[in-house]
Formats: structure tokens, sequence, C-alpha cells
């Protein structure tokens, strides 16, 4: 008799067990938060999760279109709160969660299309971070881009400074000229004044 009721708590037991893994492999993960932080070669993507995941229950792609898709698989979110609460901007143009089942797809609309992708699990149990990177050719134009801005940037330095110095002496060549009434002097002055002011207008309305 003894032996029956040891049996039948090692059974009660066991099927408890199994319904607690049954229970633990069939519950659904969700999503705290997403943050974006833009790159000049792509865009890293932060998924905050609410318990551990793994990067291989996501499966990202890029469309035919603007479109950049993550579908995680067994994860539930709040697709109103996430959307409000999720901060993102140019080059991300729209930002889309969408519930399917046990699946939530989020879409990104960009820019730019994605050429290659990888994700990495960080330290952080529940963070896993996706890596979207543009094409070559595309980080060369962004390249040339902050290349070009730069040097515009040191052209303008270099001639607001310039400009000051000519004023100065644009003007000391004036009052020279008005005071020792130094025709040369005067004409060199307000000449320099003169082309000083028309350059400036010319380059700022640029």
């Amino acid at each position: 008799m003894r032996l029956a009721t040891n049996i039948k708590v090692i059974s009660l037991k066991s099927l408890l067990v199994l319904v607690i893994f049954f229970e633990i492999g069939n519950s659904q993960n969700s999503i705290n938060n997403i943050i974006f932080n833009n790159k000049d070669n792509g865009i890293l993507v932060d998924f905050n999760f609410e318990y551990s995941m793994s990067s291989d229950s996501i499966y990202a792609w890029q469309s035919d279109n603007e479109w950049f898709y993550f579908t995680l698989y067994n994860v539930f979110c709040d697709t109103l709160l996430l959307r409000n609460n999720t901060i993102y901007d140019h080059p991300i143009l729209e930002f889309q969660p969408i519930i399917n089942d046990k699946t939530t797809q989020i879409g990104l609309r960009l820019k730019n299309k994605v050429e290659s992708f990888e994700f990495y699990e960080k330290k952080q149990k529940n963070l896993i971070s996706a890596h979207l990177h543009y094409s070559l050719d595309k980080f060369k134009e962004l390249s040339l881009a902050d290349l070009d801005n730069k040097k515009k940037r040191e052209f303008e330095n270099l001639f607001s400074r310039s400009k000051s110095w000519l004023l100065f002496i644009g003007a000391g060549y004036t009052i020279s000229g008005l005071l020792s009434d130094n025709e040369n002097n005067l004409r060199v002055g307000l000449s320099t004044i003169c082309l000083t002011y028309l350059f400036n207008k010319i380059w700022s309305s640029e």
C-alpha cells in the first residue's frame, strides 16, 4: 500500500515537472523597448526584452521597397504603447510594430536600403543588438559629403577672420585719407570696405 502511494506521489511530481517545463517552453517573451542609434554607415537597433532571448528567434530581411523587417518569434508587445514610446528620427521614416498570434513584426521604413546585418547578444541577458549596414557606395557618398562640409566650414571660418581684417584695414585707410586729405588712401579704404561687403553678401546668399 505504501509502495503504491509512493508511486502515485512520484508520478504526480513528474507530471508537475512536465507541466512546468511545458508552460515555460510555451510562455511568450515581451519587448520592453527598442532604441535606435544612427551611424554614418548604418543603424544600431537595441531590443530590450522582458526575459532572456536568443538571436536565433529573430529573423530580418530587406523588402523590395523602403521597408526593413524584423520578425520576433514567440514574442508579444503592446503595439500602441511601443509605437508611442519609441523615439526615432531620420533616416528612419516610419516605425510600425505588428502583432500576429505569437509573433511580433517590427517594420522600419528607411531612407537608405540595408545591404547587410548581424545580431549580437549583449552581456545583459535581456538585450539583443542588431547592426544594419548600408551599401559601401552609400558610405562613400556620406564620407565625401562630410569632407565637403568640413572644407566649407573651414573656408567660412577663414573668410570670417579675413573679413574682419579687411574691414579694419579699409576703415584705417578711409580715416587716414579723410584726416590727411589723401585721395589715394581714401579710395583704397572705401574700395576695400565695398568689396568686402559685396563679397560677404554674395557668399551669405549661397
